[in-house]
């Protein structure tokens, strides 16, 4: 069965930083040194992988349920909101996709 609730987050370094790219996933979650609240609010499933030359970390994040992934959004809105880092100097939330059940994107912010 599809997950229903999910999406996409992009990230990547920003130019003037040792490196522009990743050598793995696992140096890019160490360089983005995602804050405790945006790994465990709502105890999302999360997968990663590499895409653009190693340059762009994709995390897709899945929910069991709507109340869920809500959570998780205003509990990490909030830490923006309030001005805490919830990650690393040098590295950027460049997108968002929202995706339908089946995989297909629903929606895409940009920042």
């Amino acid at each position: 069965m599809a997950v229903e609730y999910k999406h996409k987050e992009y990230f990547k370094r920003l130019p003037g930083y040792s490196t522009d790219s990743f050598t793995d996933v696992e140096n890019a979650k160490t360089r983005c040194a995602f804050h405790s609240t945006w790994l465990t609010n709502s105890s999302p499933t999360i997968t990663y992988a590499l895409e653009d030359s190693n340059k762009t970390l994709v995390a897709t994040l899945e929910f069991a349920d709507s109340a869920k992934q809500e959570a998780w959004k205003t509990a990490v809105t909030d830490l923006f909101d309030g001005g805490t880092a919830w990650l690393a100097d040098g590295i950027k939330l460049f997108k968002i996709e929202w995706l339908h059940a089946d995989g297909s994107v629903s929606a895409t912010s940009s920042f």
